[in-house]
């Protein structure tokens, strides 16, 4: 019973950072200062910017230019690997 708690608490946070990646990604194309929703989105880019700054810094040491941010995908595939082998090691 915990352990099917645990997978599903794991399984919420996962989803949660995925969709929070995705919507930061696409507010980022819309939302600009002034407008009435910036202020939701400087708080999930405070929430985001931290999981996304990592694979940043190491497409950085690569030097990776490429004219559009790799990092969100990156970070998204990182998070699933992650969680399924937390998930693989709690089954």
């Amino acid at each position: 019973m915990l352990l099917g708690l645990i997978r599903s608490a794991l399984y919420l946070v996962y989803r949660v950072a995925d969709l929070s990646i995705l919507v930061y990604c696409i507010a980022t194309w819309f939302v600009r200062p002034g407008n009435r929703a910036y202020d939701y989105f400087v708080k999930l880019a405070r929430i985001v910017e931290p999981m996304l700054l990592p694979v940043r810094k190491l497409l950085y040491r690569f030097n990776i230019n490429l004219p559009i941010d790799l990092s969100p995908w990156i970070t998204m595939i990182l998070l699933g690997i992650v969680y399924r082998l937390i998930a693989a090691f709690l089954y």
